[in-house]
């Protein structure tokens, strides 16, 4: 790898990290009153869950177990994670994109749409003899 290359992957990271760590600050700031009832926890995954499965928060539910999310930094990167292994394997992973401009209040409103929508497939499926 050239080191332009090299200096590119770095800054992808940084703000993948940088964008992450933006989710989990506005999920600790968030009240009670502003999750839902079924919401219980969220957090970090461990490293089989980041690295090998491709889960970038995990959040515990009182009816359906655990849901998880992939956070991107643009759209580009979720088409990106679309094609890749992690996703084709997960069926039960919802992608979040949060970009700069979000504010801890838009990253909530996000994450909460997406986990019930999330949530919502899961308990469907129940229903069905996909499950």
């Amino acid at each position: 790898m050239d080191s332009v290359t090299k200096a590119l992957k770095d800054i992808t990271l940084a703000r993948g990290r940088n964008t992450e760590d933006r989710f989990f600050e506005a999920m600790k700031t968030s009240s009670s009153l502003e999750m839902p009832g079924w919401f219980l926890s969220v957090r970090r995954p461990t490293f089989k869950e980041d690295r090998w499965e491709g889960k970038d928060a995990v959040i515990e539910t009182t009816d359906v177990g655990k849901l998880f999310l992939q956070i991107k930094s643009s759209k580009a990167g979720e088409i990106h994670f679309k094609k890749s292994r992690h996703f084709k394997r997960n069926k039960f992973i919802s992608i979040i994109v949060i970009q700069e401009r979000d504010t801890l209040e838009d990253i909530r409103i996000k994450a909460r749409s997406a986990l019930a929508q999330l949530r919502q497939e899961i308990l469907n499926k129940r229903n069905t003899t996909e499950w």
